[in-house]
């Protein structure tokens, strides 16, 4: 057989389609590095969580060294109730740098967006952080992003674990430097507005105290 010939029924193999009728995909690491020791994430490839949360309210809650992103799902029998409550707890530099960072055309964006709507009076009323919850859940994030289609918005929440973080910071490779999707919160647009909204307050506050050498570490920046 020719070289010609073989080269002929390789490609053949590859462009077959298996038999049972799976199809092949390349995964691209969504994480590169650049020349100044910048992680840049590909946020496209990251992959979705697959723990959803249907939030009716979000806030935020701050002491110093401490943030903690609320969202809670309203009882529809006691309104003055939560059914449940996740509580996602976001290392303060990180939610400078990414959460607030990284989300200010977006912001602006989705505030465009809601001034055709029009405003909701009894939500103003409500004060879903004094409400008690009949389940609650915690867990670690330090980098997110936000979408929304009209109404409907989402965040999606990961975790870079920090033992990853320290290994690249001493220089042993970013090998361990990975995502690990925490959760994908579901909300309305209105109620991302007012979550952003009340995290300027948060970040000035943070950024009276942050320490010199937090502000000068290579951020992990998003793009798509």
């Amino acid at each position: 057989m020719s070289h010609k010939d073989r080269r002929q029924r390789e490609l053949a193999r590859l462009e077959r389609s298996p038999a049972d009728g799976s199809v092949a995909r390349v995964v691209e690491d969504p994480i590169t590095i650049g020349l100044d020791k910048t992680v840049h994430v590909n946020v496209a490839k990251l992959p979705a969580p697959s723990n959803v949360y249907d939030a009716d309210f979000a806030w935020i809650e701050h002491r110093p060294g401490a943030v903690s992103l609320f969202f809670g799902k309203r009882s529809r029998d006691e309104k003055d109730q939560l059914r449940t409550r996740l509580e996602l707890r976001y290392p303060p530099e990180n939610l400078v740098a990414h959460f607030w960072g990284n989300s200010r055309e977006f912001h602006e964006s989705i505030k465009r967006f809601s001034a055709a709507w029009p405003t909701d009076a009894e939500r103003d009323r409500v004060k879903p952080e004094t409400m008690k919850a009949s389940r609650d859940h915690s867990d670690w994030a330090n980098f997110d992003t936000m979408a929304h289609a009209g109404t409907e918005a989402s965040i999606d929440f990961y975790q870079m674990p920090p033992s990853g973080i320290a290994r690249f910071a001493r220089g042993q490779g970013a090998d361990a430097l990975n995502f690990v999707a925490v959760a994908r919160v579901q909300l309305s647009v209105f109620e991302l507005i007012r979550l952003l909204d009340a995290t300027a307050d948060v970040v000035k506050a943070i950024e009276q105290y942050l320490p010199r050498r937090e502000q000068a570490v290579e951020r992990v920046e998003g793009r798509v």
